[in-house]
């Protein structure tokens, strides 16, 4: 999630640029193999990611009104609902709301958590 802010942030990094950054700002020598699978993947989908996220919001809020923190907490959970082969959509979803708690304004947990259910699959 750290990284995928920072490239928000700053977003002519590259992504080799960003995983450098990230990786030093958390005393690594390279983030993990699975870190920078979901950075690659929110950041190749980044447009679509967020498109998905405005749809989901409340008549008459706008994207640009969310705090930076919670876009990339919810990025990368609505990629790995999507798309991880390693974690279920409920454990992204948990992670998120974890990362909410540590990271974010508490408020901003159920706003996440009402946006992600819509990305939850069906039985």
């Amino acid at each position: 999630m750290q990284a995928v802010f920072l490239a928000n942030e700053e977003p002519d990094l590259t992504i080799e640029e960003v995983e450098a950054r990230t990786a030093k700002s958390l005393d690594l020598k390279a983030l993990p193999a699975y870190a920078l699978e979901i950075l690659t993947g929110v950041l190749n989908e980044r447009g679509d990611l967020q498109a998905l996220i405005s749809k989901h919001l409340k008549k008459g809020w706008r994207f640009e009104r969310i705090n930076r923190i919670s876009v990339a907490i919810m990025e990368v959970a609505i990629y790995e609902i999507k798309h991880s082969t390693v974690i279920t959509p409920v454990a992204a979803v948990n992670e998120a709301l974890i990362l909410c708690e540590e990271f974010d304004d508490p408020k901003s947990k159920s706003f996440i958590n009402g946006i992600l259910a819509n990305f939850m699959p069906t039985k």
